[in-house]
């Protein structure tokens, strides 16, 4: 995994279109609690310009070029993803790199801040805020769980994840984990 990691953030690094970038997912939660089993890497990219051709010429373009399979994926204008390079490395390893469609996800993209995921692999991090919305935003039993878990465990302003939950229009689902972890709202 850290092979295709050190890859990922280095075409990342590389590409003039991306504004910035955050890991999130599984690895991106071991990097505030106790970490997880994942088999995958997620990344959130803000990018300068969102369109398929640039993000086809660009990310995906160095991403085969270092040996990963993938594909873009094109969701409509009114999904929650509207961009998503899903690739698989030369070790396996999938990598999706989702596209930034609204304004409070570049923000937390921008506010990420750098974590050492793997010993001497330090990359930005979305913070636990972030974190628990897009997991509630995604809603599987894996996602609940962590964000379950990052309520719990991790360090994080309950004003600000209350405001970027309403924001992301989660705010009843989290009202609903909080109550039901018996975590007090703010």
């Amino acid at each position: 995994m850290e092979k295709t990691l050190k890859k990922v953030i280095s075409i990342l690094r590389k590409d003039k279109g991306t504004r910035a970038y955050a890991l999130i997912g599984g690895l991106a939660v071991g990097g505030w609690i106790t970490p997880r089993a994942t088999k995958d890497i997620d990344f959130l990219v803000d990018s300068f310009a969102l369109n398929s051709s640039a993000i086809e010429n660009g990310i995906l373009k160095g991403l085969m070029n270092s040996g990963f399979e993938g594909s873009l994926e094109v969701g409509a204008p009114q999904d929650d993803i509207r961009f998503c390079i899903k690739a698989v490395s030369e070790e396996g390893i999938p990598v999706d790199i989702i596209f930034v469609g609204r304004k409070w996800e570049a923000e937390i993209v921008k506010e990420s801040l750098p974590v050492e995921i793997l010993r001497g692999v330090s990359i930005p991090v979305v913070r636990p805020e972030g974190l628990i919305v897009l997991k509630l935003r995604a809603g599987s039993f894996q996602d609940i769980a962590d964000a379950s878990k990052l309520l719990l465990e991790a360090e994080y302003d309950r004003r600000k994840l209350r405001n970027l939950a309403k924001r992301a229009r989660v705010d009843k689902r989290l009202d609903r984990l909080m109550e039901k972890l018996n975590l007090r709202q703010p």
